[in-house]
């Protein structure tokens, strides 16, 4: 009888082993996966500020260039607005296979590629 109680008493130390071992797994793992999401959303942040003051400096470009062209200010710059006004347009009509499902499957590659590797 004591030898069953012996044996329940070093399961009991396995399991909470085993437990607390999980655990502390998981904590590491959802930290490193928090890690890698800030990592990419700041990424991205300092990539879209860059983007857009690369945007506003090409617009204005632009515009000054057209308004020597056409000797028309005004519709050098109506004509530049314009075009960013289409060009949101189109992203907005096509936010789905541009912008939703590349960046869905580059966060699913992004979090969950490394985990993929360890298994095999």
């Amino acid at each position: 009888m004591e030898k069953i109680t012996e044996q329940f008493r070093q399961l009991k130390e396995l399991l909470v082993e085993y437990f607390d071992a999980n655990v502390e797994y998981y904590k590491f793992a959802g930290f490193e996966k928090l890690i890698r999401l800030v990592i990419a959303i700041s990424f991205a942040a300092i990539f879209l500020v860059l983007f857009m003051l690369v945007s506003i400096f090409m617009g204005f470009s632009a515009a000054m260039w057209l308004g020597n062209i056409l000797e028309n200010d005004v519709l050098a710059y109506f004509l530049v607005a314009l075009f960013f006004l289409l060009l949101l347009l189109i992203i907005y009509l096509l936010r789905a296979p541009l912008l939703e499902r590349p960046l869905i499957k580059y966060f699913h590659r992004f979090l969950y590629k490394a985990e993929d590797r360890t298994e095999k």
